[in-house]
């Protein structure tokens, strides 16, 4: 066997050799045009890489909930609850978070003018002072 040459397949009457083979049926007769250009192996591979690509979309919709994001963008309605109540949320975090963080900040400076730590204590006098001298002036 030469080189070129490839053993038929008793099962695919095109498959008997190289695509230069085939160009002649084994009765002699010249192949349809549009079987002599692609393989048929070739196709089933190139069936295969489509099929395998689209899978992989698939999936990689699936995880990204493209469905969800979709339907929430195509119905008014939806969208209309959905932004609502994200904003409801985040206002409530931000207050709440805001509240937490000058609560924090006010614990610790108040136990840092206990401790007598030196320009903590002074500007807590100070304010102190302020906030007397606004009293006795006001009554």
């Amino acid at each position: 066997m030469s080189p070129t040459e490839t053993r038929p397949n008793s099962g695919d009457r095109f498959a008997s050799g190289t695509i230069e083979q085939n160009e002649r049926t084994n009765d002699g007769t010249l192949r349809p045009q549009d079987l002599s250009k692609d393989h048929p192996f070739e196709l089933r591979h190139e069936v295969s890489r489509l099929n395998k690509q689209l899978e992989d979309i698939s999936v990689a919709l699936k995880k990204g909930d493209f469905k969800d994001l979709v339907e929430n963008y195509t119905d008014w309605k939806r969208r209309i609850i959905s932004n609502f109540t994200a904003g409801i949320a985040r206002g409530l975090g931000l207050s709440v978070g805001t509240v937490v963080v000058i609560a924090l900040l006010t614990w610790i400076a108040s136990v840092m003018a206990s401790l007598g730590v030196p320009y903590v204590s002074d500007f807590f006098d100070y304010v102190g002072s302020l906030i007397q001298q606004g009293r006795n002036g006001a009554s």
